[in-house]
């Protein structure tokens, strides 16, 4: 099980090669970034560096703990910036929201299975309220600054659907939520525990517990984004918007079956695939053709599309301003880039020039003429015999 409480923060593009040049040299090695008046410490990037290995397969190369750590510290860089805007603005999460969120999501648990995860994940519950206090924060801002100015005109919507009328002549279609559990080692976890099964054995437990959850009356996204391994839709709940049979074909023919038989509402029991075990839910059916603006469902979908692209472009904005309003040292990267070089083997390309190899080096005419002047060297010697 991997980083089970690890949330899923802000999304927010990185910052390539921020701050300033300095000299680390003259900087603390236990200072691997500073952010304005803000160290981070090289103790807090272990953290975050621990926190994402554990629970891995095997461990990471030394080259790839450095690739790691550094984009750590960027992804550290660029919360750091963002909470202190929010800390200017009095959007700091409070300690009753803190224990609001952690109550909830304490509540998903028996006490025995939360602290056999603490166990697991080597973390406190201290480790878990800070991480939902960096969350609550980001989200505060973000609604702030960038949800709160987008708006969506009527203008647009019926713009974007003339341009694209011929994109909602639909085959029938089945609204559905998805869950996946996988029986091997994903690359990509984008579930909020960061939790991923790592064998067909812990797979096969995993999906049965969510299953028993779902028919136990648990919210279906809500466990969909909490523990579902499909990396596309977790973290939308598992929500895959309106499928026709053929895209669910391409899928797996036990997913189309399965959703054929389905009733509106109604979630399936476990199914086994070449993917590992699925979980469904069935919400909407549509027959299909021709839809206009008058279908609630081509609406939403329409506004959605361009508020999202508002929301990427707003979103790229805000992080330049952030940028630009602070003051960076990244010491992680300058140490990089300083030891590049440092620590190369031993070989022959810096050994000094010698006659062997400049003779090497000649060229073939240049070769000839030294071994015919060799050849006349002994006849130009050479004396008579007496």
């Amino acid at each position: 099980m991997k980083s089970v409480f690890l949330l899923v923060f802000l999304a927010v593009p990185c910052l390539s090669l921020v701050g300033c040049s300095s000299n680390s040299a003259s900087v603390s090695g236990d200072i691997v970034a500073r952010v304005n008046s803000r160290q981070i410490t090289q103790a807090e990037l272990e953290k975050q560096y621990q926190q994402r290995i554990n629970g891995a397969p095997q461990a990471p190369t030394p080259e790839e703990s450095q690739a790691l750590k550094f984009q750590l510290i960027q992804q550290m860089i660029d919360d750091e910036i963002l909470l202190q805007m929010a800390a200017a603005q009095g959007l700091n999460a409070t300690d009753a929201e803190v224990e609001t969120k952690y109550t909830d999501f304490k509540s998903q648990y028996t006490e025995e299975q939360f602290q056999e995860s603490l166990k697991q994940q080597k973390i406190q519950p201290e480790d878990i309220k800070a991480d939902m206090r960096k969350a609550l924060t980001l989200e505060k801002l973000v609604t702030k600054e960038i949800t709160s100015r987008i708006n969506v005109s009527q203008v647009e919507i019926n713009d974007l659907f003339e341009k694209n009328k011929e994109r909602f002549n639909l085959p029938e279609g089945y609204h559905v939520q998805h869950i996946l559990v996988t029986p091997f080692v994903e690359s990509q976890v984008t579930n909020a525990k960061r939790d991923d099964a790592k064998s067909p054995a812990e797979a096969q437990a995993k999906a049965a517990r969510l299953l028993r959850d779902i028919q136990g009356g648990l919210d279906f996204a809500l466990v969909a984004r909490d523990w579902s391994e499909d990396a596309e839709s977790a973290p939308n709940g598992g929500d895959l918007s309106f499928r026709s049979l053929d895209q669910l074909e391409m899928i797996d023919a036990k997913i189309r079956q399965a959703v054929q038989r389905l009733r509106v509402g109604e979630s399936s029991p476990l199914i086994e695939t070449r993917w590992g075990y699925h979980i469904l839910k069935l919400l909407e059916k549509d027959p299909g053709g021709q839809k206009d603006l008058t279908s609630p469902s081509v609406h939403a979908q329409i506004r959605q599309a361009i508020f999202n692209q508002k929301e990427q472009m707003l979103r790229a904005a805000f992080s330049e301003v952030a940028r630009n309003k602070a003051q960076v040292n990244n010491y992680l990267a300058e140490r990089l880039l300083e030891s590049a070089g440092k620590a190369a083997a031993p070989g022959t390309e810096n050994k000094p020039e010698t006659k062997a190899d400049t003779k090497s080096d000649a060229k073939p005419d240049e070769k000839k003429e030294e071994k015919k002047e060799d050849a006349k060297a002994p006849e130009k010697t050479a004396e008579p015999k007496k």
